[in-house]
């Protein structure tokens, strides 16, 4: 009898007729029956006088069982009547091929911080009757697309149903922009070619502040208060970069008092690539009869239905110019252009030094103190 089988069928005869018997299997002398027992029995029944009934009992042989033989004991009993005992000898073996993860550690724990590692050791169990060679074990964040493995061998010692081996130790790299949360890490260990055991464990990982901008929209503009003459045009440009890791699709909307001026913007919709920018207008065309005085435009950037930011433009309304001094220098667009990509250039590399020197100051003091 192999372990890890768990099936008996017992039969009772009625001679006489009985009520409320009970049938019982038992297997003794286990090391540690005190923490899994080795036995059945089952509900009251009746049994009429002359008739044969068959009960079903299961007892599972766990992988620690030693290799002997053993005395299954069945018992059949009523309350008043001397027990019937029946003795069935079973010779238990261990399973050809059977290997197990018995324990695995984290460390420095279950929780990480994104950009360092995962240090992991596992402890596998042969509970088989063959040595088991090159068992290949790893460790894997299948969300992240991070894994690891070793191959080690799990021998089976003469004197023992159960061996066990550690495995090296590995160091699984969690990428520097995985999102703060909770993921499932898995154990998985395939030996005798085709057989596979895995356990699987809750990881929790923090974000690297430095690295977090899935959604990060970089603005610039300019510039932000003109002079107008009444009746003329005044040209506001606004730079975006989308410094986030994926595609954003932007809406912007532009409004002025109708009293005094009426607004176009080159583009409404702007879709930019993770990295990509663009420079849009704003055309503030003021009333010849506005009043003079400081007046405000706004433009509203959306993302979907969401709001991420609202730009105020100051427009200084003096009195009306000549015909010929109206209209707009397209040199002036092509010199706010000019200045707004250089602007952005310099916010993203001033953002990249401070971030690496930060992660540089936070590898610094934690020094090894992380994996």
């Amino acid at each position: 009898m192999k372990a890890l089988r768990n099936l008996w069928v017992v039969f009772v005869v009625g001679l006489l007729g009985a009520t409320d018997v009970e049938v019982e299997a038992k297997i003794s002398g286990y090391e540690y029956s005190d923490y899994e027992n080795l036995e059945d029995s089952t509900q009251l029944f009746d049994l009429s006088a002359g008739t044969t009934k068959y009960v079903s009992l299961s007892v599972t042989l766990p992988k620690k069982l030693d290799k002997d033989h053993y005395l299954l004991r069945l018992r059949v009993m009523d309350k008043n009547t001397e027990a019937l005992t029946k003795e069935i000898k079973l010779a238990v073996e261990p399973a050809r091929n059977g290997v197990d993860i018995a324990d695995v550690v984290f460390s420095p724990g279950t929780t990480v911080k994104a950009g360092k590692s995962l240090l992991t050791t596992v402890l596998l169990e042969n509970y088989g009757d063959k040595d088991q060679k090159d068992v290949k074990v790893t460790v894997a964040i299948p969300e992240l697309g991070a894994s690891v493995s070793e191959f080690v061998d799990v021998v089976k010692t003469d004197d023992h149903n159960v061996d066990y081996e550690d495995v090296p130790e590995m160091f699984l790299p969690i990428p520097i922009t995985a999102k703060e949360g909770e993921y499932d890490a898995t154990v998985t260990a395939n030996y005798d070619e085709y057989e596979t055991v895995t356990k699987t464990f809750k990881i929790k990982i923090l974000g690297n502040e430095q690295f977090q901008q899935t959604d990060k929209l970089v603005l610039a503009v300019g510039p932000e208060s003109q002079n107008v003459a009444a009746g003329s045009t005044a040209t506001y440009a606004i730079a975006l970069t989308n410094a986030g890791s994926t595609s954003k699709a932007y809406l912007l909307e532009a409004t002025a008092g109708s009293d005094w001026a009426t607004t176009t913007l080159s583009d409404g919709l702007v879709v930019l690539e993770p990295g990509k920018n663009k420079v849009v207008y704003m055309d503030v065309k003021t009333s010849p009869s506005a009043t003079a005085g400081e007046h405000v435009a706004s433009v509203t950037i959306k993302a979907g239905s969401d709001a991420l930011q609202s730009l105020s433009f100051k427009a200084n309304v003096a009195g009306a110019i000549a015909p010929a001094a109206t209209g707009v220098d397209f040199n002036l667009r092509n010199g706010l252009e000019i200045a707004l990509i250089v602007l952005v250039v310099v916010l993203v590399i001033v953002g990249l030094v401070i971030g690496f020197s930060r992660l540089k100051k936070d590898g610094d003091e934690e020094g090894k103190s992380y994996y």
